[in-house]
């Protein structure tokens, strides 16, 4: 079975959150046959890093440096002229080319495309079967940015929700099967959609990077949180902990720490380091010496979709881990038995001073977490799972 597979960001190397899920799901379709893969990258520079890793599991690869002022100019036609934002920063006539070229060579079994971005891409394909993964919705995440801010952005941003839900609805409606990462996510679609069928395919951590770790409590009294540090939801997360919990952690616990992992930290981030109480450390080289190197893992993200994989990597790692009440319902183990779940500066100071202060407590949490990950995370039963599901919808 010949596969096309669509991305709205070329999904090597996979070290975050969409381009590890789009990747992951590319290995497992290369088991059934050739893939050829069409997906923009934000620059010339991520075009080359990209390319040796995808060639290892595709036909073709035809990957695009995006054109960011042609982007851009078109995003701002967008605002005018109507329809989703995402779409016009995605349209790209070397990709309709692409997509007509590969068509003439190919007769594809399947069309597979991630993100909603892609569905102009995806309508357009010739294929006997479809699937959309559509992982979170988008729109939804773009309202609740709309929620939290103010001015000319937060409109934009209430703008692109209301012109890219339609969207979402509709390529869920017509897929064969529609993907999406948490429970939540489908009730959202459901509520707004008829989608034919439509299936929750969590993610998985590699939680075998991670079994040579010494326990939590051998990093000392530091808490930490880990992202991509110019994401706002992110930014807003180290503000909040730096700001707002860590001072109220030092009453109690006078020598704790916070440890702000992850690349490109904004300079709002940057100016939360502190010697002795903040450090801001940037991208991390080895995500497992990153993670060892905290006592307890903080996500107070009180916006966004899907699942974080933060939190599963912490969780892998045997972090002792404390999620905000949003994060909590992407997860499907028990809290306070897994991980804590804790809203507000309040709550989750005290969280952390009580683990800080109880190695004990804190290494029993960090090893359920690990436990709930192998069970309910494991990439190989996730891949598993996805296989089934695609072989039933081709009929292979």
């Amino acid at each position: 079975m010949d596969v096309l597979f669509l991305a709205h960001r070329a999904p090597f190397p996979p070290d975050k959150g969409d381009r590890l899920r789009a990747y992951r799901h590319l290995q497992t379709l290369a088991r059934l046959g050739p893939v050829d893969l069409v997906a923009p990258a934000d620059s010339e520079a991520e075009a080359a890093a990209a390319l040796p890793g995808l060639r290892e599991l595709c036909r073709e690869v035809h990957v695009f440096p995006r054109n960011k002022p042609a982007a851009l100019a078109r995003v701002g036609w967008g605002l005018v002229s109507g329809g989703p934002l995402t779409v016009a920063w995605l349209s790209d006539a070397r990709v309709a080319h692409t997509l007509e070229a590969l068509q003439a060579r190919h007769d594809y079994g399947l069309v597979w495309a991630f993100s909603s971005g892609t569905g102009p891409w995806w309508r357009s394909a010739r294929a006997r079967r479809r699937i959309m993964d559509l992982c979170d919705l988008d729109a939804l995440k773009w309202e609740a940015l709309a929620r939290s801010g103010h001015g000319p952005r937060a409109w934009v941003y209430r703008l692109e929700a209301e012109r890219l839900l339609p969207l979402e609805v509709a390529l869920g409606d017509e897929a064969d099967l529609v993907l999406v990462s948490t429970e939540q996510e489908a009730a959202d679609l459901r509520e707004h959609g008829t989608p034919r069928r439509l299936e929750v395919l969590t993610n998985g951590t590699p939680w075998e990077a991670f079994t040579s770790l010494a326990p939590p409590s051998a990093a000392g009294p530091v808490m930490g949180f880990l992202g991509q540090m110019d994401y706002p939801p992110n930014v807003a997360a180290a503000v909040h902990l730096a700001r707002e919990v860590l001072p109220v952690v030092r009453r109690t616990v006078p020598g704790a720490r916070l440890r702000i992992m992850g690349r490109a930290p904004s300079a709002e981030v940057r100016a939360l380091a502190e010697p002795g109480a903040v450090e801001v450390t940037g991208e991390v080289g080895d995500l497992a010496e990153a993670l060892a190197s905290i006592a307890v893992f903080v996500a107070p993200l009180d916006t966004g979709r899907g699942i974080p994989n933060k939190i599963l990597e912490a969780m892998a790692a045997g972090r002792a881990t404390i999620v905000s009440g949003w994060s909590g319902k992407a997860l499907s183990g028990e809290p306070g038995r897994h991980y804590l779940v804790a809203d507000g500066a309040a709550e989750r100071a005290a969280a952390v001073a009580e683990l800080l202060a109880d190695p004990a407590r804190t290494d029993a949490l960090g090893q359920q977490g690990n436990a709930y990950v192998r069970a309910r995370h494991d990439w190989g039963d996730v891949l598993d799972h996805l296989e089934g599901l695609v072989r039933e919808v081709v009929g292979a």
